[in-house]
């Protein structure tokens, strides 16, 4: 950084010696440094809007990744879970996504008369 800002100051003291030496009145020289300003903040502003839709960009790409890779994981996972585990059959409540069991399977009076 060091460089750069000796060459900010260069700049800036050259400007300074080029305003006092200029043959222009001090009226037109404020009224073209105010235009260049203008100038200036305009392009900053375009970068800037350029960058914030590039970022906007990755970051929705960087999304469609992660949930890309986060569906395969849970694929794999579903499937080495039902090939560990044949008695499940590979059902699973569609809620909950956890095996269902027998007793799941049970209704509420046949619950009732297991309890007595």
């Amino acid at each position: 950084m060091g460089k750069f800002s000796s060459f900010v100051r260069g700049l800036l003291i050259g400007g300074g010696i080029a305003l006092l030496l200029s043959p222009k009145p001090g009226k037109d020289i404020r009224k073209d440094l105010a235009e260049k300003a203008d100038e200036a903040l305009d392009k900053v502003m375009d970068y800037a809007d350029q960058a914030t839709e590039t970022a906007k960009e990755t970051a929705k790409e960087a999304v469609e990744q992660v949930k890309e890779k986060a569906q395969e994981t849970t694929d794999t996972v579903k499937q080495k879970f039902a090939a560990k585990t044949p008695e499940a059959g590979g059902k699973f409540d569609a809620e909950t996504e956890a095996p269902v069991t027998e007793v799941d399977k049970l209704d509420p009076i046949e619950e009732a008369l297991k309890t007595l």
